[in-house]
């Protein structure tokens, strides 16, 4: 079963943020990221590892390696290619599910986002309409899955015709796609607004449609990890296209930035704001520093990376250096409580967003994304950071007990069945080799298929 993009109404959450009289009024009115991506299929016997966490058997350390991807080294893809020859189960399964659908994007032809004319564009959340900010992210999100998926194939099986396809559908959007950058819309992220505006997150151009542009993240991680598992496995781009690869990742990871300091900047002038805490611990943040995170791996740009892991300053063609206050760490230790019962818990369980728990996974995806990067391009070590007193290893404990049946949903109704979210514990293990965490794997057939971001789950990271 592959979910695809859609308007996922298990995650959607119907947020009005409302402005008292005495601070800037937050037009925002409707939180409704895409999530919970993946393809499922049927898997044999799953296979041995760790016992307990002092025990991990031969554990991979991303920092003795160099990169093979985005979010794999040298070590994790040879494993990957002898896991993709040998009958053990989930891996075996796992890669026929990659194998099957490299095949068929050998059949995909690029469509990029195109749009004569970028102030002319709208919101399009409601209705999905084509030439709209979600027909934007829609073929960044679908296509750079595709396009990824072929890299992956060629990295795992050295065929030169799955890059080759790649590299076509690269070229074809770094000719002519458009990307949405804000600052095409005079903004005053202050004062939270953009030329054109409108107030209902239905009409044609609402605040929303600032902060959500950032959804192109999906994109600029597909991309970055395709041109990473093509570059870092020997093959050969012409200049040409190796130029034009590369301003389009740029040119996608500023457009991912603008949509950022929508949200960090109006922050930073309206401290006392009612809405000022959503503003420095909401999911959108961290799948920014995502996708910019990606960005600088790709364009091994390192003042890019201490801009999302530690809050440098970084400058980009359109809107000038800034100094990033909403950093990784940052927005860690505001997302994830750090003390009492509630260690661990996300700042989206915290105020029972549509739905809490599932909701809270989808951040912790992104965290998930940030720390793989780090580890493996910038040796740095976000997987274990607990700043304030917790992070990444408190949140997949508490979590846990929701996956296994061990505790419920403030808001059941809205969560639903748990066990899609077990994908997130082959991570988990991967790096912490805590035995409870086995025990949430194993209660799925491990195959999910992670679109936006990670591909074969179990394959790559599986225990």
């Amino acid at each position: 079963m592959e979910l695809r993009r859609r308007r996922w109404l298990m995650i959607a959450a119907l947020f009005l943020l409302v402005g008292c009289s005495d601070e800037p009024d937050d037009p925002a009115q409707e939180d409704d990221p895409d999530a919970g991506v993946e393809q499922d299929d049927d898997a044999g016997d799953d296979a041995g590892a760790a016992d307990a966490e002092d025990d991990a058997a031969d554990p991979v350390d991303p920092d003795d390696d160099d990169a093979a991807g985005l979010f794999i080294t040298d070590e994790l893809l040879d494993r990957a290619i002898d896991r993709s020859s040998s009958d053990q189960q989930p891996f075996a399964s796992s890669y026929n599910i990659q194998a099957g659908r490299a095949e068929s994007g050998l059949d995909f032809q690029a469509d990029p986002f195109v749009k004569d004319d970028i102030t002319d564009i709208e919101f399009g959340w409601c209705d999905d309409e084509e030439g709209t900010l979600s027909d934007a992210t829609s073929r960044l999100e679908e296509q750079g899955d595709v396009i990824r998926t072929l890299a992956m194939q060629y990295a795992l099986s050295d065929e030169t015709e799955y890059a080759d396809h790649a590299v076509d559908a690269l070229v074809d959007w770094a000719n002519e796609h458009t990307p949405v950058n804000i600052y095409d819309f005079d903004p005053d992220f202050a004062d939270a607004s953009i030329e054109g505006q409108t107030e209902d997150f239905c009409s044609e151009r609402p605040w929303n449609f600032a902060l959500d542009a950032m959804w192109q993240a999906y994109g600029l991680i597909n991309f970055a990890d395709a041109y990473l598992l093509l570059v870092n496995n020997d093959y050969e781009l012409s200049q040409d296209d190796e130029e034009a690869i590369e301003t389009l990742l740029l040119d996608l990871t500023e457009a991912v930035n603008s949509s950022f300091r929508a949200w960090t900047e109006w922050a930073d002038a309206n401290s006392e704001s009612g809405s000022y805490e959503r503003y420095r611990a909401d999911n959108h943040l961290s799948w920014s520093l995502a996708g910019l995170l990606a960005g600088a791996a790709a364009l091994g740009d390192d003042e890019l990376a201490a801009y999302v892991l530690d809050g440098g300053s970084w400058e980009d063609s359109r809107g000038g250096a800034y100094e990033n206050p909403s950093y990784i760490r940052d927005v860690i230790d505001r997302t994830i409580e750090n003390d009492g019962d509630e260690i661990g818990r996300f700042y989206e369980e915290k105020i029972e967003r549509d739905p809490p728990v599932g909701y809270s996974f989808f951040h912790l995806w992104a965290l998930e994304i940030v720390a793989q990067i780090a580890a493996v391009h910038f040796d740095d070590d976000i997987w274990s950071y607990t700043g304030e007193g917790a992070g990444l290893y408190d949140a997949y404990q508490r979590y846990s007990d929701f996956v296994l049946g061990e505790r419920d949903s403030p808001r059941p109704d809205q969560d639903g069945d748990m066990e899609g979210h077990s994908w997130h514990y082959e991570l988990a293990y991967h790096h912490f080799g805590d035995e409870r965490f086995r025990q949430v794997i194993e209660i799925d057939d491990r195959q999910s298929f992670i679109v936006q971001s990670f591909g074969p789950v179990a394959l790559l990271f599986g225990e």
